[in-house]
């Protein structure tokens, strides 16, 4: 189902919803158009900065004195921010909308930036009032606007203004929900203009351009799925951006703290949204099933929130320290709540990449032409290994392993009935028909086995119909290793497969002696040779380097042991 949406009273409604708001700032503007009784100044020293209402009569002027505190060196004064912030009033009381916005835009200029050290408590005092102020007069200037007589319907002209007044502070409970064809995502972020957005714009396009244009590249690659599967959740496309800010839509990557896949899931929360995450899979890595787990979480979010910028903010920091944002400080604005560093940045590095995203070339990058990825999917029973399915496929190997990087073995978990591998797109029928001409025995290269008191390799080996030697060389374990309750061992089979896992272990850089090859070894002494070595053990001297990993022979430490293969001797 669609994200719930709020629904769009009578105008009549949303004017009482508003009526406070209104109340106030009404309030304000009759300040600028009844005078208040004529005050008499007696002689006095130079008088303080001061304010001019324009009275009902149009040629009188009524001055009130107020002593305004000092700014800083090179501050605006609060006399200049209260001179533009009546003159505003006056030009909204007149119908000069165009005017008061000017003026509104110049206020929030003079008030902008962050608070002077030097400042005293009573100037930024008078500046944090003129801010609320600000929030006022947008919401004043929006209404007025939008009910001025104009042909256009109210509510898409009141919408509009409203996205103009996010960027002021106006919370977003006293924001009337109002008519707009705009989508949620957008009305709550990508219409913002914030600072914090530009330093990130600033960023992606300057230190950051080359991050963002391989970032692109690969959306142009795996974007179209992702949407597919946002437009399916009946969520909004721009949440693509999401998962390019977290990982670069990478399904490798992982951060310090363990997060993981395109959407960086931690295992709890990956766990708790459908996903696999075991010593076979980790389906935070698999682009298709972690998209849908990212949709329910963030539906889930959205439902409790309703608020983009909230539900970003609880994405990266948890839900429960915006649910205490919102109980300490009563509103919904994310733009004044007090949050970690990173989430700070998080929800405008957000907007900055949607918005790029949006039109790349207007930032002067590129859109890579790359064909869209495409996939098929074909159900496997119980252990199946990925090169014989991308045999059966006739693809490589590595397209196959570049598909499914959730399946950590490369093989598909035992015991699941039915699991979806990954094709190449036009691929799956011809893999489907040539692994059922393959009996179950011959497909399961591997199977995992935890150890039990009182059990041996040759017993393991002999359970699973495999040797000793094959577990140890596919467990990095020695001749001499024990092994003790509850280790985890990686068990190739069955026997018909062992060709196999010895192709693959020796393209993987191991030697792996031939059957019945008698195992020597030999402790480096001080003056000895790679070449005297191997003459003294009856081998040759690239057997040596292949097999104990020798780059360099001139290398060798004394006390090394090194170790050789030779052919069983001839009785």
């Amino acid at each position: 189902m669609p994200l719930p949406t709020r629904r769009r009273p009578h105008v009549s409604s949303r004017l009482a919803t508003f009526a406070g708001l209104l109340g106030f700032c009404v309030y304000l503007v009759a300040c600028a158009t009844v005078a208040p009784p004529v005050v008499e100044v007696a002689d006095q020293p130079p008088p303080p900065p001061a304010v001019a209402f324009a009275a009902a009569e149009p040629d009188t002027v009524v001055v009130v004195e107020l002593d305004w505190p000092a700014p800083p060196s090179g501050e605006p004064s609060p006399a200049e921010w209260e001179d533009t912030y009546q003159e505003a009033l006056a030009s909204l009381a007149r119908g000069e909308t165009d005017l008061a916005r000017d003026l509104m835009f110049s206020l929030q200029d003079l008030a902008a930036g962050p608070e002077p050290a030097e400042a005293d408590t009573l100037y930024l005092e008078h500046r944090r009032s003129i801010r609320r102020r600000l929030a006022l007069l947008s919401g004043l200037l929006a209404e007025q606007t939008a009910f001025s007589g104009r042909t256009s319907a109210p509510d898409s002209v009141l919408a509009s203004e409203y996205l103009t007044a996010r960027g002021l502070g106006m919370p977003d409970s006293l924001v009337p929900a109002s008519g707009s064809y705009l989508s949620s995502l957008q009305a709550d972020l990508l219409k913002v203009h914030h600072e914090r957005v530009d330093r990130w714009l600033d960023y992606f396009t300057g230190r950051g351009r080359r991050h963002f244009q391989r970032w692109l590249d690969r959306q142009a690659e795996v974007g179209p799925l992702v949407q597919q599967i946002l437009a399916e959740e009946n969520l909004p496309e721009e949440l693509i951006y999401l998962a390019m800010i977290e990982s670069g839509l990478s399904t490798r990557a992982r951060s310090s703290v363990g997060a993981v896949g395109p959407w960086q899931f931690m295992a709890p929360t990956g766990r708790s949204h459908g996903l696999a995450v075991n010593w076979w899979v980790d389906e935070r890595r698999d682009l298709e099933r972690s998209t849908r787990a990212a949709c329910r979480y963030l539906r889930a979010l959205h439902d409790e929130f309703g608020d983009w910028a909230l539900v970003l903010a609880a994405y990266n920091s948890g839900e429960g320290r915006v649910r205490r944002q919102l109980r300490d400080n009563g509103h919904d604005n994310y733009w004044d709540y007090r949050l970690p560093r990173q989430t700070v940045d998080y929800v405008p590095k957000f907007i900055a990449a949607a918005s790029i995203g949006a039109d790349p070339a207007a930032y002067g990058f590129t859109v890579a032409e790359r064909p869209a990825l495409a996939v098929e999917h074909l159900a496997v029973n119980d252990a199946t290994d990925l090169s014989l399915i991308a045999t059966c496929a006739e693809v490589p190997e590595e397209q196959v392993y570049e598909l499914n990087p959730a399946l950590l073995r490369r093989a598909t978990p035992p015991g699941d009935s039915g699991y979806l591998v990954n094709l190449p797109s036009g691929t799956a029928d011809r893999a489907r028909a040539a692994l059922a001409r393959i009996p179950a025995t011959k497909r399961l290269t591997w199977r995992k086995h935890e150890v039990k008191r009182g059990e041996t390799l040759g017993h393991i080996a002999g359970q699973w119909g495999t040797s000793v030697r094959a577990i140890q060389e596919a467990n990095s374990l020695g001749k001499r290793t024990l092994i003790r309750p509850g280790d985890q061992l990686l068990i190739p089979m069955p026997r018909e497969l062992q060709d196999l896992a010895r192709k693959r272990a020796e393209d993987a850089g191991r030697y792996i002696p031939p059957q019945g090859h008698e195992r020597v070894t030999y402790r480096v002494q001080s003056g000895d040779t790679l070449g005297a070595i191997a003459r003294r053990l009856g081998v040759s001297v690239a057997h040596l380097k292949q097999v104990n990993g020798i780059a360099n022979p001139r290398r060798l430490k004394i006390g090394q042991t090194l170790e050789a293969y030779r052919p069983p001797r001839k009785s």
